[in-house]
């Protein structure tokens, strides 16, 4: 158990007993252990004990488990698992969707501390509320007492060339030791702890250098910028594998700049994290990881990184981008450590389940804040974090006495220039009869309700993710910056609802039809010759 000392910037949680501390560090949204002992014992989590190959095989696996919404592999078996270290066993699809639709958030809700039945709607307001509370700052622990420190490699004792680096996709770039890890950054003046999930490759034949993505508009690209600019040649670094799910699923969230994740955690979990320092910088890592990866991030030289397939589901055949080195120092690990992974592409995974959730939860506040008449707001997994779908509560629209051109320009104001916006091209508006979760409903709405030229804004100037295929595989000509423009707002409202009004009924079993008649019907189902299950 973790020996508490002291708490870090944390004033608030002193009334807090070391028992129930301890506790809850132990609950499944805290604990990745406790995340897959509660993943198992809900039959949605299979040990796969025979051998597997991390080249493409263990990937292929995860990838059938997302497209199946089969139960999370976890594979003990890994070929090229260093045996004297135990590095290390690797859990698919942490946050893929379940089979049964009663759980389909299922793995996202343990995540979050929520019931496993919870909706949609349950997760995002869980992460809005969590923006309101106050801060719950980790609590430091020794490192006698942290699970990560059990296992130490310092410098030449680390060789990531004896590691089961999986393969993810036959054509990538190269092999990927975080597709959910996150990284830990300080800012310089030690003001802002930035905790972010990116991509992390293995290049080849290197002992102990990595590389990642560092674009411009990430948070991580933010930090660095702010070391290089003030001349360090490094910036420390971590590489969280197997931290608490919690924290990996903040780790996707778009915070606004300067807001550091790991006091958001603690709000978010309703307890603060214990965390520990690192072995050869002043970071602070949490103290259950699985696996932490100490070093510096270099200023001044860039390496080949990627390709690799990616969140909006296709591979592109493209050249390596030249990305800041990452060069590791030291390496601490729990014994047995498991390694979670993404195998990105089409929906569902974790950039649509993790990215996806947390990017609705971070537009819907702000269109909260500024006064727009939301109701809620979703990325549809089907349109790969592409979308975002905004239902508009009719009543409060109507008191704005607002034309349908105003709103989309509003809509379109508030969500570009917000840091969720960043990676969300396409805005759709409609009324709130309709469930943005259901991409069925959402289809009908869009095919019934959407009046070509009419009804679509189209935003040329905000900047946003430099990464969406119908800008970065046009001509120069046509789109010189794949990172500026090519923004929209569909507004699927029609004019009646402007007017706080909808003259229609949905041509449904749950809207053309009096509720004694439907009562009737749900309580004699199986009278008729039905199944339950055929519903």
């Amino acid at each position: 158990m973790s020996t508490l000392v002291k708490a870090a910037r944390a004033p608030s949680i002193r009334a807090l007993s070391t028992a129930r501390l301890i506790k809850d560090n132990k609950a499944p949204h805290l604990n990745f252990r406790s995340f897959l002992s509660a993943l198992r014992e809900q039959g949605d989590l299979v040990d796969v004990k025979r051998s597997v190959d991390p080249n493409l095989e263990v990937a292929a696996v995860t990838r059938r488990v997302y497209e199946a919404h089969a139960p999370a592999p976890l594979f003990h078996n890994v070929s090229g698992t260093d045996l004297r270290s135990g590095l290390f066993k690797i859990l698919g699809a942490p946050v893929g969707l379940r089979k049964d639709k009663r759980e389909l958030y299922g793995r996202m809700a343990i995540q979050l501390g929520l019931p496993v039945s919870a909706t949609a709607r349950d997760i995002v307001e869980k992460l809005i509320e969590a923006r309101k509370a106050k801060p719950l700052e980790p609590v430091t622990v020794s490192a006698s007492g942290a699970p990560c420190k059990e296992n130490i490699l310092r410098g030449d004792q680390v060789d990531l060339t004896k590691w089961p680096i999986p393969r993810l996709h036959e054509h990538d770039g190269g092999n990927y030791l975080a597709t959910y890890g996150f990284h830990i950054l300080q800012s310089p003046d030690k003001a802002w702890n930035s905790w972010s999930i990116s991509r992390t490759m293995h290049i080849a034949g290197a002992p102990r250098s990595l590389t990642a993505p560092v674009m411009p508009g990430q948070h991580i690209a933010q930090v660095h910028k702010m070391w290089a600019d003030n001349g360090a040649r490094d910036v420390p670094w971590a590489l969280v594998l197997g931290g608490p799910p919690a924290a990996a699923f903040v780790g996707g969230m778009p915070l606004p700049s300067g807001v550091s994740e790991d006091g958001y955690i603690g709000a978010l979990s309703g307890s603060p994290m214990e965390v520990v320092k690192c072995e050869t910088n002043d970071l602070m890592v949490p103290a259950n990881a699985e696996i932490v990866i100490e070093g510096r991030i270099n200023t001044k030289t860039r390496v080949p990184e990627g390709p690799m397939g990616e969140y909006h589901g296709y591979m592109f055949h493209d050249n390596p981008v030249s990305e800041p080195l990452f060069e590791v120092d030291c390496v601490t690990y729990r014994n047995e450590p498991v390694v979670p992974i993404c195998v990105a592409g089409k929906a569902a995974d974790e950039t649509h389940t993790v990215w996806g959730s947390a990017i609705s939860a971070e537009i819907l506040a702000a269109l909260r804040e500024a006064g727009f008449p939301a109701d809620f707001a979703w990325m549809p997994f089907e349109a790969q974090s592409c979308w975002i779908v905004v239902s508009v509560d009719i009543k409060k629209l109507a008191k704005m006495n607002i034309t349908k051109e105003e709103l989309s320009h509003r809509a379109g104001e508030i969500i570009f220039q917000s840091h969720g916006g960043w990676e969300a091209p396409k805005i759709f508006l409609v009324g709130n009869d309709v469930d943005i979760t259901d991409a069925h409903e959402l289809i009908w709405a869009v095919a019934s309700r959407y009046r070509p030229g009419a009804d679509e804004l189209v935003f040329e100037d905000p900047v946003g993710i430099p990464m969406l295929p119908y800008m970065t595989r046009a001509s120069k000509k046509e789109v010189p910056n794949p990172g500026k423009g090519g923004r929209s707002v569909v507004n699927l409202l029609l004019p009646s609802e402007f007017e706080g009004e909808r003259p229609w009924v949905h041509g449904s079993f749950e809207g053309s039809y009096p509720a004694e008649v439907k009562d009737r019907v749900v309580k004699s189902w199986t009278e008729y010759g039905f199944k339950e299950e055929h519903v």
